[in-house]
């Protein structure tokens, strides 16, 4: 009898253990649950960035911040571009570490003809591209370096890539033929392809499509026809 009352009593203290809990001990020992969850936390973070665009302050500082950011990677063209007092923006570099500055279109011809007496005496490659649908269209430039003293010990030749972004409705720009004239055809067949009007170019025409041929088949809104009669070219 006493033995089946000890079971009983014991099974009685495991049952009494098990409805208070854990031990204090095993209980420190676990960690303790994040008291937010994931969508409070998100939600705190989304309210910290509208109270920031609602703040000037808070704007002002954000801007100064990517400021001093992007003035850490400016290039040595864009210092050079700099101290002559040329609007420009420094792009950053691309993966082979060319460095890209951006130019709008009423700097342009200061901007080449600075860079062309600085030693840019070659215009590697001009080329254009559409952004996005509805976008801005681009002409690019690619320049080098050259030295005719260079040989094939010196190493490939310093590079700078140029962007100018134009509207879509007025995609303008002046021609830097009279620079660089390896941008004759180059000039033309952005056009014929993009639709870009380099103002000042000699002889702007289409070097690719026909002459008649109606739009500008690199551009992403471009709607390619369905059938097209050739008679006229023969």
């Amino acid at each position: 009898m006493a033995s089946v009352r000890n079971s009983a009593a014991l099974c009685s203290a495991r049952t009494t253990t098990q409805a208070a809990g854990p031990s204090p001990k095993l209980a420190a020992v676990r960690p303790a649950r994040s008291a937010a969850p994931a969508a409070l936390r998100l939600g705190a973070k989304l309210a910290a960035k509208q109270t920031v665009s609602r703040n000037p302050r808070l704007v002002v500082r954000a801007a100064e911040a990517e400021e001093s950011t992007a003035i850490k990677v400016t290039g040595n063209s864009s210092k050079y571009l700099a101290k002559l007092g040329l609007k420009h923006k420094c792009l950053g570099f691309d993966y082979q570490g060319v460095e890209i500055v951006q130019v709008m279109r009423e700097d342009l011809l200061a901007v080449c003809a600075s860079l062309y007496t600085d030693g840019w005496n070659y215009l590697r490659n001009q080329c254009g591209y559409d952004s996005e649908p509805g976008g801005d269209l681009v002409s690019v430039y690619h320049l080098a370096k050259l030295d005719p003293n260079t040989n094939d010990d010196t190493g490939p030749p310093e590079e700078l890539c140029i962007k100018c972004f134009l509207p879509r409705d007025d995609p303008t720009c002046p021609t830097v033929y009279w620079i660089w004239q390896t941008a004759d055809w180059q000039e033309r067949e952005t056009y014929d392809m993009y639709g870009i009007i380099y103002t000042g170019h000699p002889k702007l025409t289409r070097i690719l499509m026909p002459e008649h041929w109606k739009g500008w088949p690199m551009r992403k809104d471009y709607v390619t026809p369905d059938f097209y009669e050739l008679q006229d070219a023969y």
